[in-house]
């Protein structure tokens, strides 16, 4: 693989865009958008969705270079109560549904599991933005 091949955030997006549902009564869900890094606008964003940037630096375990290796941050955005609390419940459901569906797989010459040295972080409700976050570290290598 080349470095201008090195679309880890891509191909973590491909695997999550509208896959990921919230379930918002007995009777009413809806999927919800994953962008990349770089991806995501910046008005017109719907009240859950998720964003895939790097976190941290990609290094080639192989000399001369060639696989690759790095960490994502699987970032969580859900619309807060008016009160300015989280939607813990709400968060609960799109974090386990990312999980099953990023862990220990592969999509696009990418392998992706669960960082076990820095998992996830708590929700943090943001009062400027009025969304909740949570962020999952997902490790990857090239295939």
């Amino acid at each position: 693989m080349t470095l201008a091949e090195l679309t880890p955030d891509v191909a973590l997006a491909a695997l999550l865009d509208g896959k990921v549902e919230v379930q918002t009564s007995a009777t009413s869900k809806y999927a919800i958008k994953a962008y990349g890094q770089a991806k995501m606008p910046n008005k017109g964003l719907a009240d859950e969705f998720l964003t895939v940037q790097s976190n941290g630096v990609i290094s080639s375990w192989t000399n001369p270079i060639g696989q690759f290796k790095g960490n994502l941050a699987l970032t969580l955005y859900c619309k807060a109560n008016a009160d300015g609390t989280a939607k813990t419940a709400r968060l609960r459901q799109m974090v386990t549904q990312c999980a099953e569906l990023a862990d220990r797989k592969s999509s696009q010459g990418f392998f992706f599991s669960l960082d076990p040295t820095n998992v996830i972080t708590p929700p943090t409700v943001n009062l400027t933005t009025g969304y909740a976050t949570t962020v999952i570290n997902v490790a990857w290598h090239t295939t």
